[in-house]
């Protein structure tokens, strides 16, 4: 699972490919304000004032109530045997992780789509089914950072195999650079991820 990555980022980005441009997330502007145009008339005098009346049939107003928030499920029993069972996969699937890296690194580097596209899709599958276990054990709190950041490193992996999936799927020439340069950007990113697991994993400490 988590121990990933990405033996890709040893292949250089092609110096002739141009960085994609950011997609911009907002507007950035302000929302127009509203116009109001100004009538004229002629009046002979003010107007009366009607002051308004209380029905006293009518029921108050109740405050609308604000749904509780869920908390997230938890696992139960000794933290630490729920903590090592986490490890244990982890450290179970780093021979599977650096088997998957390594056929996508020597596909990629061989220029050969459709193996890349294999291993790419063979990563989503294990990601899936990684991504499943999560789900069905919960963390204890002593480790739930360490089990939020396993989920997002997983989602990054994701990403990147879904961007050498485009690689595949690309015409070549500068539409090719254009997508291999966003599954490299998307494998950066994975690894990035993978740091910031390590880092918290490194600060969990659980205790009965």
């Amino acid at each position: 699972m988590v121990v990933v990555m990405v033996a890709l980022l040893a292949m250089a980005r092609p110096r002739s490919a141009a960085a994609p441009t950011p997609v911009p997330t907002g507007s950035g502007g302000l929302i127009p304000a509203a116009t109001s145009t100004a009538r004229s008339s002629v009046t002979t005098g003010p107007e009366p004032t009607v002051a308004p009346t209380a029905d006293p049939t009518a029921s108050p107003t109740k405050p609308a109530r604000t749904p509780a928030a869920t908390a997230p499920p938890r696992a139960t029993g000794d933290p630490r045997l729920a903590y090592a069972e986490f490890l244990l996969r982890v450290n179970d699937d780093r021979a599977t992780v650096e088997d998957l890296n390594r056929d996508l690194a020597t596909a990629a580097e061989a220029q050969d789509l459709d193996a890349v596209r294999r291993s790419a899709v063979a990563i989503l599958d294990f990601v899936d089914g990684e991504r499943d276990w999560l789900r069905e054990h919960p963390p204890a709190d002593c480790y739930a950072a360490a089990h939020a950041s396993a989920n997002a490193m997983l989602e990054a992996y994701g990403t990147a195999a879904d961007r050498f999936v485009d690689w595949t799927a690309s015409s070549g020439g500068l539409a090719g650079l254009a997508a291999l340069g966003k599954a490299l950007d998307a494998a950066q990113a994975a690894s990035d991820a993978l740091t910031a697991f390590g880092v918290a994993l490194e600060a969990t400490t659980c205790r009965p």
